[in-house]
């Protein structure tokens, strides 16, 4: 009886040490979160993230919306139907200019130029001084409005001299092929589209080093605040796939085109003007107040100062898993 009472002290023993045990290898369930995203080369981060697990890594299950501009992921974001989104820095400062409530978590990818104007040369356009009198269409919402106001200052022409039409939602390819337009102020893979679809009566106006577009993570002031953990762990994750994407680009452009539903060569020209490094640097806040005070003397958002930017921006999260990439004061 001795020895059986031992055994069965043993076995209780062992079963409890193995639920124990049991309990501390069961994992939770990951974080469902919503991601609102623009396809287009900046975003590829997010898209490897995404394929090669690193989101799920750190404990993220998340689910990928596409919208057509960075604006209306914004948007999406700020109505509620999405967590995070990621936008470019022109359409930050309108949302701030019109009041919205938010905070930019990092930036994911500086691109040098990132807007081009392509025009129709049959319309009598050779050189950037031809756009006088033209029509010109873009997303007025998008950083194109605010790349085509800065080359037009640079090629001195005024605001008063070419007609801009507003053509969201995609509708750009057509308007310029169908030539309801002069031209068009757009993005990959719509460059690269329109170029091939005019063939010769293609002709591009850009400045590389006039503006460099930072496309950045967002959230609700109340959604950070609420999941610190959740900003850092998404962070991580977007850490691993910038060094993936810099050590490994042709297999990032095949995760990019998957998710553009473009094949890798219409941007192909375009790739090495896109930096994957995650950041939060002061010069954000220089060029979202340059923008502001284009809107205010433009009338964009019905505001008449500059918002106090640095208070769009969360540091912490950042400053968690990479602080040397943090160079700006912020929340």
């Amino acid at each position: 009886m001795g020895e059986l009472k031992t055994i069965t002290a043993i076995l209780v023993v062992a079963l409890a040490l193995t639920g124990v045990m049991g309990c501390r290898a069961v994992t939770e369930p990951p974080e469902k979160i919503t991601l609102a995203v623009m396809p287009w080369p900046a975003s590829t981060p997010i898209y490897v993230a995404y394929e090669n697990g690193y989101f799920r890594n750190e404990g993220l299950d998340v689910s990928l919306e596409s919208y057509t501009t960075g604006h209306l992921a914004l948007d999406a974001m700020l109505s509620g139907n999405a967590d995070l989104a990621t936008a470019s820095d022109a359409s930050i400062a309108r949302a701030a200019m019109e009041g919205d409530e938010f905070l930019i978590i990092a930036t994911i990818a500086e691109v040098k130029r990132p807007i081009q104007i392509i025009a129709r040369k049959d319309r009598g356009i050779t050189v950037p001084g031809d756009l006088r009198g033209k029509t010109i269409g873009l997303d007025t919402n998008s950083a194109a409005a605010y790349f085509l106001h800065a080359y037009m200052t640079t090629s001195y022409i005024g605001d008063t001299e070419y007609r801009t039409v507003d053509l969201p939602d995609g509708r750009i390819v057509d308007a310029l092929l169908n030539g309801q337009v002069d031209a068009v102020a757009t993005w990959a893979p719509y460059t690269h589209i329109l170029k091939k679809g005019l063939g010769d009566n293609a002709i591009s106006f850009s400045d590389r080093d006039l503006y460099t577009l930072t496309w950045n993570v967002t959230a609700t002031r109340e959604s950070v605040r609420a999941n610190p953990e959740r900003v850092a762990k998404l962070l991580r994750a977007i850490l691993r796939a910038d060094r993936f994407s810099r050590d490994h680009p042709e297999a990032a452009k095949a995760i990019c085109s998957k998710h553009m539903g473009a094949d890798a060569p219409l941007y192909e020209g375009e790739w090495p003007d896109y930096g994957f490094n995650t950041l939060l640097d002061e010069s954000l806040i220089l060029v979202l107040e340059d923008e502001a005070r284009w809107m205010v003397s433009d009338g964009i958002g019905g505001r008449k100062e500059l918002p106090n930017f640095v208070s769009y921006v969360y540091t912490p999260g950042l400053r968690s898993v990479r602080p040397e990439a943090v160079t700006i004061a912020g929340e």
